[in-house]
């Protein structure tokens, strides 16, 4: 299957550490390593469940057979974090006679190099700054649909959740959030498969929180927006906590 990778420039930083020099401008001058790439149909058998399932379970992925799929950005590539939440997971989110649909979520960061950033990184050895020059994606989320009759995968999509800020980056001592409107890896065989009706599915929002709940136990809690927590708090005479963090909760990207 011929996948084609997408990776939009940054934006929206903080900082602007991005181009805030000639060494940092060079450094995250990020482009596809393979803006297409032909993938054997085993390859995507990474994502398959290794026993039964039924809608709405979740299942781990091996992140030594997954991580390979982002070798198309980057060969920096790791599903070891320097921080955060490890791990990739998958969700059966909808079967039908013909089609079966998985949904699944991978946190990974990308180790990037220039001649320049080694140089300060040697220099600055024997300091505590982080030696590496680090892109960190919120997280990547995706699907892969499979073919029942011809045991194909059909369709397959890997991205990176367009909100705004969904990259971290360090470099030279520095750090930064930053937005990367389009990072994605997708492919389809343009078969002409209509609507699809499934016979069993879950929704997209109950897959994403499904897949969330592997990393995070406080997406257990039900948030709700300020008005109404502060009228549910009077009602029930209890106090609000109020946090104020640098980004989102729920992901990889602060």
């Amino acid at each position: 299957m011929q996948v084609h990778a997408h990776w939009d420039a940054m934006k929206d930083g903080t900082f602007k550490l991005y181009e805030d020099s000639p060494q940092n401008v060079e450094l995250f001058d990020l482009s596809p390593a393979h803006p297409v790439k032909a993938y054997e149909a085993s390859a995507f058998r990474a994502f398959f469940p290794p026993s039964d399932v039924t809608v709405g379970d979740v299942w781990e992925l091996a992140l030594d057979e997954v991580i390979p799929f982002l070798y198309q950005f980057h060969t920096g590539a790791t599903g070891t974090l320097v921080h955060g939440q490890e791990g990739a997971f998958a969700c059966l989110r909808a079967v039908s006679s013909d089609y079966v649909d998985i949904a699944f979520r991978i946190h990974a960061e990308f180790t990037l190099e220039s001649p320049a950033h080694r140089e300060w990184a040697k220099a600055n050895a024997s300091d505590n700054w982080e030696p590496k020059a680090r892109f960190i994606p919120s997280q990547f989320a995706g699907h892969v649909l499979i073919n029942l009759k011809t045991e194909q995968v059909c369709a397959f999509s890997l991205h990176l959740p367009p909100r705004n800020s969904n990259v971290d980056i360090n470099a030279f001592g520095c750090a930064d959030m930053v937005f990367v409107p389009r990072m994605e890896l997708i492919a389809s065989d343009r078969e002409a498969r209509g609507e699809i009706a499934w016979d069993s599915a879950i929704s997209e929002e109950a897959a994403r929180k499904a897949l969330a709940l592997k990393f995070y136990r406080f997406a257990e809690i039900a948030w709700k927006p300020i008005e109404e927590a502060v009228a549910l708090a009077k009602a029930t005479n209890r106090p609000l906590h109020a946090v104020l963090v640098w980004g989102p909760l729920d992901d990889e990207s602060c």
